[in-house]
């Protein structure tokens, strides 16, 4: 899913980037999405495990990306995403940081993640949320308050950033499992 498609997703959600309108909507807390940030890894394992090269390379047409592809999408996702929770994290409260942008469909392109290693990037993507979920929960509640001005959707809080990529990779594994659904139709 192209970051412009998930805005429009995440658009439609109410309010959230703002941890207390949320909690008080009865959504998840911050610390809720800092658990479901966390599973992302194992569940991201779990769905490609011992599917052969064919079935990780194949898409359903030139413009959409394979499961090997989103897995280094992921991986290379999370490295940015760091970064960004990094700028959110040092920046003072009163004066936003602008959030790092990045084209996801000319990484995917010049880093040929079609040709790329998926379980490498698995590890990559396992490693890197193991330790921003550490960092995340070493951080007081005020901290989560704390916001960034994302180069498409506005302002974010921390919260809001947590919730971000906690969807992202829930989108990305929907994804997947639609693209093994439409796998057992093809005899590759």
């Amino acid at each position: 899913m192209h970051l412009t498609q998930m805005a429009l997703t995440m658009a439609t959600i109410k309010n959230p980037f703002e941890p207390a309108a949320s909690e008080t909507a009865g959504e998840l807390s911050y610390k809720d999405n800092i658990d479901r940030y966390a599973r992302a890894p194992s569940k991201l394992e779990l769905a490609i495990e011992r599917l052969p090269e064919a079935k990780l390379r194949w898409k359903p047409n030139p413009k959409k990306w394979s499961i090997r592809e989103i897995v280094c999408h992921l991986a290379d996702s999370e490295i940015v995403g760091i970064a960004r929770m990094h700028q959110i994290v040092s920046a003072s409260k009163d004066n936003p940081p602008t959030l790092m942008a990045y084209d996801q469909d000319a990484l995917a392109e010049r880093y040929t993640y079609n040709s790329s290693d998926e379980q490498l990037a698995l590890q990559v993507f396992k490693t890197l949320r193991k330790h921003a979920t550490a960092l995340l929960k070493s951080l007081p509640r005020e901290a989560f308050e704390k916001a960034g001005l994302h180069p498409k959707l506005g302002k974010i809080t921390l919260a809001g950033w947590v919730k971000l990529y906690a969807d992202h990779a829930e989108t990305h594994l929907q994804q997947i499992q639609k693209l093994k659904e439409q796998l057992q139709s093809y005899e590759l």
